[in-house]
Formats: structure tokens, C-alpha cells, sequence
């Protein structure tokens, strides 16, 4: 097992319950590299069995996140069965790292807009979004079926991945179709994400790329290590 000195640009789980485990299902299943944070050492001692490294102690005191190396993180889940502790453990969190991602589990509808202020990112409450799929699935089946297999689907070939477009990229300021995305990686681009957080859901051929833009893509993983090698190409300075 990786020492967790040596983990980095990992995700941090605080909690090992119901939610936290699933957590670490889809992290296990797609390959991201994560550590559970729990002060139960019952619920500890499963994931060590698995080969998942763990910090054992309370997620909202700033030593054991330190312990977690949340300054090397880029994200923290919050999924303790407390929105108590999800409120603390984010504002120990975004002390300790302001560029962190934080997503937080909340409870009770109170506690969501306590979570934001504390510096969550993204709030979810698990009965919420429950209703939402349930309803989904009743009302759209087929789609409902689709998209799970495409979110989720850890034995298809091909997946949707998250593609950032840095300052220096040479995409930045390219239409799609001087891009040529998909003739030179074979990944099809669904949709944009903008730097203001807004969406261009249907990208054109002359949609165009701009920097801190994110590209949302469905394709292969061998199709993925091609277009991001494509993306970190430096667009060339002119003097």
C-alpha cells in the first residue's frame, strides 16, 4: 500500500459510513487515488483490510487533515453522518487550503447553507437527490439507464471525463473545429463548461475554446491520454 506521505492530487474522505464507503467504491472502481479520514476504528480497520490508506482521528481537527496531507488534496468529501461535523470539518478544510475542492453531505436543509458558508463548494443532500433519480428513472427510464451506465460504468470502454484548458494551452482560443478534437484524439466533446461556471451545452463547430474553460468529453481512456497530451501543448510565443 502507498504511504500517505507520498499520496498527492488525491481526494480525502471524512467518514467511513454508508455514504463514505460508496464514495470510496467509485474512487476504487475509476482510479482516483483518495484516503478515508474516521475516528471509529472498527469502521477504520475495513478499508486498511482493502489496502485503502486511512487516517485514524476526528476530520475536524486540523492535525489529522494535515496527517490526511489535505495541503497536497485537490478535493475533501464531507460525508460524516453529523452536519455538525460536515460544517466543521469544511471549515478546518478551507483554512487549511484555500484552492481545495470541498463537497459536503447535508442532512437537514439548514445545514446547507451553513456547509456554503464554511466554504463548500458543492452541497448534496442524499435524500434530495434520491428523490430526483427515483422520479427520473420512473419518468425516463431508458435515458435514466444510459446516463448511469455512462457515469458509473466501470466495465465500459468509454466514460465522461473532465478536460481543463489552461492559460497556455494551445486550444485556447480555437473554435472546435480548428481544434479538430476529434479527428486528432477520437474523444467527442458534449459539452463547455465556461470560466463563470455557465454552460454551452451544445457546442458548435465554431464554439469557441477559451482559457480556464472545461471541456466536458466522452471517450476512451486511451482516447482521453490523447487529448489531454493534446491540451498541455504549449501554444508557441512569438517574438
Amino acid at each position: 500500500m502507498t504511504k500517505i506521505t507520498q499520496i498527492k492530487n488525491h481526494c480525502i474522505v471524512c467518514g467511513f459510513g454508508r455514504v463514505g464507503r460508496r464514495v470510496a467504491e467509485v474512487f476504487r472502481a475509476s482510479g482516483v487515488p483518495f484516503i478515508v479520514v474516521d475516528d471509529n476504528e472498527e469502521s477504520v480497520g475495513e478499508p486498511e483490510e482493502r489496502g485503502i490508506p486511512k487516517v485514524t482521528g476526528d476530520a475536524t481537527a486540523n492535525e489529522v487533515l494535515i496527517r490526511a496531507g489535505i495541503e497536497r488534496a485537490k478535493a475533501l468529501i464531507a460525508c460524516s453522518d453529523s452536519d455538525v461535523s460536515n460544517v466543521s470539518i469544511t471549515l478546518s478544510a478551507r483554512s487549511l487550503n484555500p484552492h481545495l475542492h470541498i463537497v459536503a453531505r447535508a442532512a437537514r436543509r439548514d445545514a446547507e447553507e451553513k456547509l456554503v458558508i464554511a466554504g463548500a463548494n458543492r452541497v448534496i443532500s442524499p435524500y434530495f437527490i434520491a428523490g430526483i433519480r427515483m422520479a427520473a428513472f420512473a419518468m425516463h427510464p431508458v435515458i435514466s439507464d444510459f446516463l448511469e451506465l455512462v457515469a458509473h460504468g466501470g466495465h465500459l470502454e468509454f466514460k465522461l471525463h473532465e478536460i481543463s484548458i489552461g492559460e497556455d494551452s494551445r486550444l485556447a482560443g480555437k473554435t472546435l473545429k480548428e481544434a479538430a478534437i476529434r479527428d486528432l484524439s477520437g474523444a467527442l466533446v458534449l459539452a463547455i463548461q465556461r470560466a463563470d461556471g455557465s454552460f454551452d451545452l451544445q457546442p458548435q463547430a465554431s464554439s469557441l475554446i477559451k482559457k480556464e474553460d472545461t471541456l466536458v468529453v466522452i471517450g476512451t481512456d486511451e482516447q482521453m491520454r490523447a487529448l489531454e497530451a493534446l491540451v498541455a501543448q504549449r501554444e508557441a510565443v512569438t517574438r
